[in-house]
């Protein structure tokens, strides 16, 4: 069965999820959901080394 974020409870295991599902789809993915996280968290990416 194809499973979605919304359907999980626990938020470890959407983060997991939305991240592997993210890469499968490649680096063009990949790069548009850091530029996105950046947006929103500044300070995490900045601490994550993503900026």
């Amino acid at each position: 069965t194809n499973k979605s974020a919304d359907e999980m409870q626990n938020k470890r295991d959407k983060a997991r999820f939305v991240i592997d599902t993210v890469r499968m789809k490649g680096e063009a993915a990949s790069s548009e959901m850091i530029e996105f996280l950046c947006e929103v968290d500044p300070f995490l990416c900045e601490h994550l080394g993503l900026i």
